[in-house]
């Protein structure tokens, strides 16, 4: 029992812990953006234009629009200050 609570006590000596400089940057606020032309976007209008020029049957226009969709909902903003 005794040789137990001596590596137990070890191990919790030996537990790795996060640097504080790490802990800062977790914290910080992002401040990534992205342009708003993004491959979904671009894979979107290729599609319209396809549509527009008929080369693409009606079918597939609801592929154009979750196209469409996914790409307006994948954009990143700046989070606001608080």
């Amino acid at each position: 029992m005794f040789l137990v609570e001596e590596v137990q006590d070890a191990d919790k000596e030996n537990i790795m812990k996060m640097p504080d400089s790490w802990k800062a940057k977790l914290e910080a606020e992002s401040t990534h953006t992205t342009k708003p032309l993004n491959t979904m976007t671009l894979l979107g209008v290729s599609l319209v234009w396809g549509h527009m020029l008929s080369l693409i049957s009606i079918w597939m226009l609801p592929l154009t629009l979750l196209t469409l969709m996914a790409a307006y909902g994948s954009e990143i903003e700046k989070r606001q200050s608080r």
